[in-house]
């Protein structure tokens, strides 16, 4: 899905609606330059064995979107990732990207080596994967304006299904 997006972005910037259930956060939590916003949820924690920690959050939109639910140009600009209270990082976008009622803003970490940035808002839902040789996170939807950040474990990725692969001999 994050192909078919990104391949075809055309520039344009068009307004997105958000859920029936979602309202812009009030201009307090733009100040705040953080993109995740606590939050509390009754749903059970994943307990997936390529789910390292997880965080319950809602989704600071006006970062992202303007008042007319439009997307902000923030090329060239930083925006806190707060994926943890304590894991933090600057993200750096370098594009920001339309496809009908789609936005893509995809960067870098900010220092941080070998990382890659890539946010969606797509039919009013945001997802996210952020990654740095420290670890990869990813943020999805569990339900109304409410968002999981994960960490994923690596070394637990493939699962019982997963087939070790050796590298070609020289």
């Amino acid at each position: 899905m994050f192909a078919a997006i990104i391949s075809s972005c055309n520039g344009e910037i068009t307004s997105t609606p958000l859920p029936a259930n979602q309202s812009l956060p009030e201009k307090s939590a733009l100040a705040s330059g953080e993109l995740f916003l606590d939050a509390e949820s009754s749903a059970e924690a994943p307990s997936a064995a390529y789910v390292a920690r997880s965080r319950v959050v809602k989704i600071n939109l006006p970062l992202l979107l303007d008042e007319n639910g439009r997307a902000r140009e923030l090329r060239g600009k930083e925006i806190t990732l707060n994926l943890f209270p304590d894991v933090s990082y600057a993200g750096v976008i370098e594009q920001v990207e339309e496809n009908g009622d789609s936005y893509t803003w995809i960067g870098h970490l900010k220092d941080v080596e070998f990382s890659a940035l890539t946010i969606i808002l797509t039919d009013g839902v945001f997802i996210a994967k952020i990654a740095s040789p420290d670890g990869v996170y990813e943020v999805s939807s569990i339900g109304g304006d409410l968002y999981r950040v994960i960490l994923i474990n690596q070394e637990n990725l493939g699962g019982e299904d997963a087939v070790d692969i050796d590298p070609p001999k020289p």
